[in-house]
């Protein structure tokens, strides 16, 4: 997902602007597959925090977050127990292959933390199992 990059120090908020972009310096900030990871995720040489009185160039969403893959599965089993009753067992699984799913890298010129990711957006793999009787 394409996320927006800013910077710490809004130089332009006396003039309504609520928050300010960068300016790009390189020709492209986004990293090929092999080199990115969570601690370097884009290409944080390629933005440079604009000066005051000024507006960056940075386009409103420069740079591509991390993907989304999720594999969920459920297994049901309906067994009649008399004419109007049945029994339902159901045991379910959530993000089948423990795949971790990145949050959003930093997207803050100046802050320590920028281009890194340090949280994650699912929980790990969930079992659950349930039985019913309708």
């Amino acid at each position: 997902m394409p996320f927006a990059i800013t910077q710490t120090t809004n130089f332009n908020a006396f003039a309504g602007f609520g928050v300010q972009r960068p300016n790009v310096v390189a020709a492209s900030p986004n990293l090929s597959s092999d080199q990115r990871s969570p601690a370097r995720w884009f290409n944080t040489a390629a933005f440079q925090a604009a000066p005051q009185f000024t507006l960056g160039n940075a386009l409103r969403n420069p740079v591509r977050g991390t993907n989304y893959r999720d594999a969920d599965i459920a297994f049901i089993k309906h067994t009649p127990l008399r004419e109007r009753a049945n029994l339902e067992f159901r045991a379910e699984i959530f993000n089948l292959t423990n795949t971790p799913a990145f949050g959003q890298p930093n997207g803050i010129v100046g802050s320590s933390a920028f281009g890194t990711i340090t949280a994650t957006a699912t929980d790990p793999r969930v079992i659950q199992f349930g039985l019913k009787v309708n």
